[in-house]
């Protein structure tokens, strides 16, 4: 039986990108080496890198006045990087609080500046309320967390709140969906869910962003400007597998494609489980309902452990909500297939009425 990976990240991924990449990984493009041997120095791994910048302007329509660089330490190692890049922060920030991950970088944000940095909370609110709070506040920059993975809250509105300047972790969600970058100052994101596999995390902010700061030298923002993400050694086999899935993307329509499939999807999922109240629960709010990870429960708790026992015996993985909340997640990032979702849902249908 097929094995139908719903896995949070790091994620599933294509086959026909596997394929290309078994390929290179015994010998890239008839070099005579392997991928996985490339120089970061050498001219064939920097094509890579300035291909895989190339894709994501085009892909993101990234304004020109935009930086892109690629980093290690994943999206947590950004919490400490920004703040010591941009000190003001510490007087002219507010957080908008959605779920487990944006409150992690709040309280990473307040070690680091050393003082209380005020937020808001999203818990049952409408966007018309949220936005009408986060207007009241006199600070220049908010921080979101566009997707929380273990909550399934998602935030795209992101011109509700023009009088802001944003900073947002897309790390689940960066190209599954098309934005207008009118008010946007920076936005980070881990590779492992929509970009291929861990290692690398992708850096696209607004040069006007950056001040001048005498820092140790990997923390120095400028250095891996100047050096084109190049300052050390890159993680040069995940910067790879980006590219092939960037190209991947464009290949088989780009994001206004992804961005109707991934919406389709989700909705028949959350129809679903409209329909079916009397034994499931959602657990997002709806206006804030994310078309990236699907997070719902069982009213009997027993019938959750059970589900989640069958659906691994019937190959379906990575079901299983984060450890912190329970329940049951499906994680619908752009490699996810119609047919998996109609398998999923035939599935859970029938243990329903057998239950």
């Amino acid at each position: 039986m097929k094995v139908k990976n719903f896995a949070p990240g790091p994620s599933k991924i294509p086959k026909d990108i596997l394929d290309e990449i078994s390929q290179d990984v015994l010998d890239f493009r008839n070099l005579g080496q392997s991928v996985l041997e490339l120089s970061h120095r050498g001219e064939v791994f920097e094509n890579i890198l300035n291909e895989s910048k190339k894709n994501l302007h085009k892909l993101l329509s990234i304004p020109n006045n935009f930086e892109i660089i690629f980093l290690q330490g994943g999206a947590t190692f950004q919490n400490t990087f920004i703040a010591e890049n941009k000190p003001t922060l510490k007087d002219d920030i507010l957080f908008l609080l959605s779920g487990t991950w944006g409150k992690k970088t709040h309280h990473d944000f307040q070690i680091n500046f050393n003082r209380d940095i005020p937020s808001i909370a999203l818990t049952n609110q409408s966007y018309e309320k949220i936005t009408d709070e986060v207007g009241q506040s006199n600070k220049k920059y908010l921080y979101i967390t566009s997707n929380e993975t273990i909550q399934g809250i998602q935030i795209k509105k992101f011109n509700n709140f023009k009088d802001k300047k944003l900073i947002i972790d897309m790390s689940s969600d960066i190209c599954s969906y098309q934005f207008e970058w009118d008010n946007i100052s920076y936005i980070y994101a881990g590779a492992q869910k929509n970009l291929g596999i861990p290692g690398v995390t992708i850096c696209i902010f607004d040069r006007d962003f950056i001040q001048k700061e005498d820092l140790t030298s990997y923390m120095n923002i400028n250095n891996h400007i100047d050096k084109n993400s190049i300052f050390n050694t890159p993680p040069t086999f995940s910067i790879y597998v980006m590219l092939k899935v960037l190209e991947w993307i464009e290949k088989n329509g780009g994001l206004k494609e992804f961005e109707r499939n991934n919406i389709d999807r989700a909705n028949k999922i959350y129809n679903f489980l409209d329909n079916n109240l009397d034994d499931l629960t959602p657990l997002a709010p709806k206006e804030f309902r994310s078309t990236s990870n699907i997070v719902f429960d069982f009213k009997d708790k027993k019938q959750t452990e059970i589900f989640l026992e069958k659906s691994y015996e019937n190959k379906f993985l990575g079901l299983n909500g984060h450890r912190s909340v329970g329940g049951i997640r499906v994680s619908n990032y752009n490699s996810i297939t119609d047919e998996m979702i109609s398998d999923f849902l035939i599935f859970l249908e029938k243990f329903i009425s057998c239950n």
